[in-house]
């Protein structure tokens, strides 16, 4: 870990020694991402980096000027990194099965550090642990949250778990196009676009990889991220007579 650590620094520096690097434009005209990017991320898809390198290393490139996202600049920016990451891909499916009048809400991870209230003793994989009453009540609805100590409490089968990561149904990490569907409607693994979203969703590819005891008939829930200005997202995309295509 410290070699690829060593690797990360030398990778940035070497950059910002080199910012001819070609640049790609991304929806705003102010957001961009430069071609090397891709290996830093896929350092980070394949654990050879964790969250928190790959978060330092991003802020670190933002606040250079060396990246520039499509999100404002408090949002969870590994989120924040695949929207923008996703948008550049600009990638390409033929949806051809598209419906109206569809329900679309928002859900995502609450971070312990925005909340204020006392702490509340919970029983957790038969250990004693404290976290605040106010964000335990958001992490039992969203399903997950992210705590002070850096790990990661969910909420299900009736009984809180931990992990190195907020999960999907399936266990893998949940990202920001991850959305949760009655599965009776639209399978699981999916692959949908809601075009009339806000952007910039309205351009992401999401896949059905979750569900929700709340989520059914025609209602998706679309994952937007970690801390409050992904809460705040939510709200902006919540709303009726969406039009919803599939692949």
């Amino acid at each position: 870990m410290i070699f690829l650590r060593s690797i990360l620094i030398l990778l940035v520096f070497f950059v910002i020694l080199t910012s001819f690097i070609p640049i790609f434009d991304i929806l705003a005209d102010d957001a961009f991402l430069p071609e090397w990017i891709f290996t830093l991320s896929e350092w980070w898809r394949s654990d050879n980096i964790g969250d928190l390198e790959f978060t330092n290393a991003l802020k670190y490139l933002q606040e250079q000027n060396i990246i520039k996202l499509t999100m404002d600049t408090h949002y969870d920016i590994i989120t924040n990194f695949l929207i923008t990451e996703q948008l550049n891909k600009n990638e390409s499916i033929p949806f051809s099965n598209c419906s109206s009048d569809w329900y679309i809400t928002g859900y995502f991870t609450p971070v312990e550090s925005d909340y204020s209230a006392s702490a509340k003793e919970i029983i957790v994989e038969n250990t004693t642990r404290n976290f605040k009453s106010d964000f335990l009540d958001d992490m039992i609805i969203e399903g997950w949250g992210k705590t002070q100590s850096g790990d990661y409490l969910g909420w299900y089968d009736g009984s809180f778990h931990l992990s190195d990561n907020a999960l999907d149904l399936y266990g893998n990490n949940l990202l920001v196009n991850a959305v949760a569907v009655d599965s009776s409607i639209i399978k699981q693994k999916t692959k949908l676009n809601i075009q009339t979203l806000p952007a910039p969703w309205n351009k992401i590819i999401f896949t059905a990889s979750d569900v929700g005891p709340a989520i059914i008939g025609k209602h998706i829930d679309v994952y937007t991220g970690e801390g409050k200005q992904a809460e705040s997202e939510t709200f902006r995309i919540t709303g009726e007579f969406n039009k919803v295509c599939t692949d």
